[in-house]
């Protein structure tokens, strides 16, 4: 087992929950720099490319789908500089079987869109991070709103600030004083990607249990 997969493991057989990063954006780059991130500070991250955006000519090379490895306990991955990848078309955080399969890891990184996103990985610590456009503005809304009803989540937003400024101000007069908290508006990526990062250090952030 790589060094990076057996630090995740000990990690998880202590008892700290996983991390479940959910990250929306239009390019699959900051996905890139999140798993830095993770690695730099000692995670043993799974990019989980949900898109195809990744590994698309890599998926003869998967043998087979992403339903029979987990089924199978196994997964295909792929290597990345500063992480593990995994090519999964359309996988969700909540699809059965995944926890068990990836228990390797200590964090998961998807390439994720808004609907899916909502999908949350059984036991971890939710994490998203959002890139805002004006087009988006109301899915993205309706993604923190279904998060604030299922329970903790930490979110960072980023891309056009005045589309996560208004977002931010639809949390906290809809959603409440707390989930409100649960999310930062970030513009610039460089900026969100190092908060993202501070965050992941922390014991406890976001939502009370």
């Amino acid at each position: 087992m790589p060094a990076d997969q057996a630090a995740g493991l000990r990690r998880r057989r202590r008892g700290l929950a996983p991390l479940c990063i959910q990250c929306v954006g239009d390019t699959a780059d900051g996905l890139l720099r999140v798993a830095r991130a993770c690695h730099r500070g000692g995670r043993s991250p799974l990019v989980v490319d949900t898109c195809g955006r990744l590994f698309a000519g890599d998926a003869p090379r998967t043998l087979f789908d992403w339903p029979r490895q987990i089924g199978q306990g196994r997964l295909l991955t792929l290597p990345l500089d500063a992480a593990t990848g995994w090519l999964a078309p359309g996988v969700r955080a909540d699809a059965p079987g995944l926890s068990d399969a990836v228990r390797a890891y200590d964090t998961l990184i998807f390439d994720s869109s808004p609907h899916a996103a909502a999908a949350r990985l059984p036991g971890a610590r939710q994490i998203l991070w959002l890139a805002v456009r004006p087009d988006t503005l109301h899915e993205i809304y309706a993604l923190l709103k279904t998060h604030a009803a299922a329970g903790p989540f930490d979110a960072i937003l980023s891309g056009d600030s005045t589309a996560c400024a208004r977002v931010k101000a639809a949390c906290g007069r809809y959603l409440g004083a707390t989930p409100a908290g649960a999310v930062a508006s970030i513009p610039d990526e460089d900026d969100a990607i190092a908060a993202l990062a501070a965050r992941m250090t922390g014991e406890e952030w976001g939502l009370p249990p």
